[in-house]
């Protein structure tokens, strides 16, 4: 972080906004006071985005609150989807992913952390996705991990960096649902040991057909440990 970024984070949150104010995450308008808190977005777009919610992996269908759909023997138990890769919201997340505009995770992992609270998902730890360590520096930052930090603070637990990559994988664009799972195969180590007893949510920018985040959860699990997904989009694959 540079001094300027040094400097701003020792001035209370009401401070900054003054100089800084929030903007909507799609748009970018500047948002009244009130807007706060809230989900990020000006009314317009806000009708643009809408709600995904819990979303079972085992059977493969969203449903209510409650974050057991059915039983089964993934590691990951459940997942939560903030809104779906489409529209206004998929262009917000191609500019966080791809454009550098790291500045849309934060709020974004607050929305996300708002969402989850809502829905009453208090985990007792919060992890991530990890790039590779070639494909971070490429990009500068892992925005998976950007929004996993502010998902943590809503939420009021501690941030894991349980996982490491050690595989740069191809990307999963164009492979099949077969081929995603194989492509993600072996490609993620534990750096630490949760201890047994703990529920563990482990943050993601997209879930597409699940193979990154239950190859990471594989690798995560031991016995007693609960793990759920959280993202900020679904997206449907056909």
């Amino acid at each position: 972080m540079n001094k300027t970024g040094k400097t701003l984070g020792y001035w209370p949150e009401a401070f900054l906004r003054l100089f800084y104010p929030p903007r909507c995450l799609i748009c970018r308008a500047i948002l009244p006071a009130t807007a706060l808190p809230g989900p990020p977005c000006c009314p317009r777009c806000r009708a643009k985005v809408p709600m995904a919610g819990p979303y079972c992996p085992r059977c493969g269908s969203f449903h209510p609150g409650a974050k057991d759909c059915c039983p089964g023997n993934s590691p990951l138990r459940s997942l939560f989807a903030l809104s779906f890769y489409r529209g206004e919201f998929r262009k917000m997340l191609h500019r966080l992913k791809y454009r550098g505009g790291r500045h849309l995770a934060r709020p974004l992992g607050e929305w996300l952390g708002m969402a989850l609270l809502e829905v009453g998902w208090t985990p007792d730890l919060v992890t991530y996705i990890p790039l590779h360590p070639r494909k971070l520096t490429r990009r500068g930052y892992n925005q998976a991990e950007l929004v996993a930090r502010r998902v943590a603070v809503l939420l009021k637990v501690p941030l894991v960096p349980a996982l490491k990559k050690v595989k740069d994988n191809p990307s999963q664009t164009g492979l099949s649902r077969r081929e995603r799972h194989r492509n993600v195969a072996g490609t993620f180590a534990s750096l630490e040991v949760i201890p047994p007893g703990n529920s563990l949510l482990l943050v993601d920018d997209i879930y597409t057909t699940g193979a990154t985040m239950k190859e990471a959860a594989a690798v995560l699990s031991r016995p007693g440990m609960k793990i759920y997904g959280a993202v900020a989009a679904f997206q449907s694959f056909n």
